[in-house]
């Protein structure tokens, strides 16, 4: 059954009327180890992990989810390796937790909070489907604007419900973390804060960035995109895009212009050749 299937859709909100959130989880934790072993919940730049890192180095996933991203790293970096995940929402968190039971992970630290420029407890967002179930992948910092132009196409859910969660700068968090070699960041458009609270580490490692990068999200924390992309030009990156088509896999260079809601990658010069194999050549 696909991951998404809309079969999937009317068992999970079966499912939901019957348990409730407390017992839902180990239901939704089951079906999504089993999406994630199996490749039927996928992303193209889960290609690139293995080319990014190597075993015994470090990487960060926030805004963990249900751990996709976790899974396909940990399993890149070899038992030597490690990877730091975060994922402030508690629901969220404990089906993520019982996810890495599930697929035995075992380089992997997880951490129930978020990350931004500084420590505290903010106000988070955690949107309400139909079925009463938490969307909790979409989950957002409190006091993201909206309700404005766009709202119809990016604002998939009739309500939202606030929890109050442990957030982290990384800087300060985790000074010590060693060959620090991939980031992936989803963290619903507080992308930019995240990344403020590590720039000594991401300034010191210059690691590789898969990001997902939605303007109107960031704008809804009045974040420009160009504010996005100045903080790793700053550093000495460039902004790629990974897609596959018929002549194959490819990574190649984007300009700001051409930004639109996806995800993307951070690469230092330093880390390119790293990639040679998808490498868009120069002509």
């Amino acid at each position: 059954m696909p991951a998404n299937s809309t079969l999937r859709r009317v068992i999970k909100k079966l499912l939901y009327s019957f348990l409730g959130n407390s017992s839902y989880k180990y239901f939704q934790a089951v079906s999504k180890a089993k999406d994630i072993r199996n490749g039927s919940w996928s992303e193209p730049e889960l290609d690139l992990i293995p080319l990014a890192v190597k075993e015994g180095e470090a990487a960060l996933d926030l805004g963990a989810n249900f751990g996709l991203y976790s899974y396909h790293i940990s399993r890149a970096l070899g038992p030597k390796g490690r990877v730091y995940a975060f994922e402030p929402v508690p629901f969220t968190f404990a089906t993520l937790r019982l996810v890495s039971r599930i697929l035995g992970f075992r380089n992997v630290t997880l951490f129930e909070k978020g990350c931004s420029e500084e420590a505290g407890r903010i106000s988070f967002e955690v949107p309400v489907q139909a079925s009463g179930a938490y969307a909790a992948g979409q989950a957002y910092i409190g006091g993201r604007r909206d309700d404005r132009e766009g709202k119809e196409s990016q604002v998939r859910w009739s309500g939202t419900k606030e929890v109050i969660c442990e957030v982290v700068a990384l800087d300060d968090f985790l000074p010590e973390i060693d060959r620090l070699s991939l980031i992936k960041c989803d963290v619903e458009g507080a992308e930019l804060f995240a990344f403020r609270g590590a720039r000594k580490l991401i300034g010191k490692h210059l690691p590789t960035v898969i990001c997902e990068i939605n303007p109107w999200f960031l704008e809804g924390f009045n974040v420009r995109l160009e504010d996005l992309i100045t903080f790793f030009v700053e550093l000495g990156y460039n902004l790629y895009h990974y897609r596959i088509d018929e002549a194959g896999p490819e990574l190649f260079p984007v300009e700001l212009k051409d930004v639109v809601e996806d995800n993307y990658v951070f690469i230092h010069p330093q880390a390119l050749s790293r990639f040679s194999s998808v490498l868009r050549a120069v002509a």
